[in-house]
């Protein structure tokens, strides 16, 4: 026995209806509107790479004779800190009063730490009017990349209804990048080029004009095959 066609077209109607109604209850609020959905929730959103910063200050009193003993102790420790040879990632600002020879002494101070492996991009000196003008206070900024505590909380990962994140969403991933970067300045500026890097441009450059290979040469010593007197 087969269906009256009129059967077949009201049962089909019927089907496009409710999917109508269905999608019109998804797409709409209470109240008519149509509902905004939200944006996709990033990892970098709910656990953002970011750089903190602390800061240590000293203050040396200006000798007219030059640094003290103690002086130079302080200051090495903190060159050393400083290094870029083998140390932190930090900055360091010198400050000092507008008068002239507070100026002098904060230069004086810079030259020396610049002789101590101390680079000039992380040295800074400003003047402030509400310095004291016997005083030269050295700030020095350290900085290390932002972690978070993981999965503190159990949640439903099967629980998709909402199409809500998870909450620890992104957080080990990007506690683990955190932690391996070397410098955390990068995360809030990139890095100051240095002649190297010009040197370096300047010769992958010149290289591709004349159409060689912009890599290093092969070591022949560094390949890992067997030798000949073993084989």
């Amino acid at each position: 026995m087969t269906a009256h066609p009129s059967h077949t077209l009201v049962s089909h109607l019927a089907l496009v209806l409710i999917a109508a109604l269905t999608l019109s209850a998804c797409a709409t609020t209470g109240s008519g509107k149509v509902a905004k959905l939200e944006q996709p929730v990033l990892p970098t959103e709910q656990f953002p790479l970011q750089a903190q910063s602390m800061t240590k200050s000293i203050s040396l009193r200006i000798n007219p004779n030059g640094l003290s003993a103690n002086q130079r102790t302080a200051l090495d420790q903190l060159a050393a800190k400083a290094s870029w040879i083998n140390g932190d990632p930090v900055n360091v600002e010198i400050v000092t009063s507008s008068d002239p020879r507070a100026v002098s002494a904060g230069r004086m101070i810079s030259g020396y730490l610049s002789e101590r492996a101390v680079s000039d991009d992380n040295l800074s000196q400003v003047s402030l009017q509400e310095q004291p003008a016997d005083i030269v206070t050295i700030n020095t900024v350290y900085y290390r990349a932002r972690t978070y505590a993981c999965n503190e909380t159990w949640e439903n990962v099967s629980a998709t209804r909402d199409n809500q994140p998870y909450k620890n969403f992104g957080c080990a991933v990007n506690s683990n990048i955190a932690a391996m970067i070397a410098d955390p300045r990068d995360l809030d500026a990139p890095a100051a080029a240095t002649p190297t890097d010009t040197t370096r441009k300047e010769n992958i450059i010149a290289k591709y004009q004349k159409g060689e290979k912009t890599s290093s040469a092969t070591d022949d010593g560094a390949k890992g095959s067997i030798s000949n007197a073993i084989k």
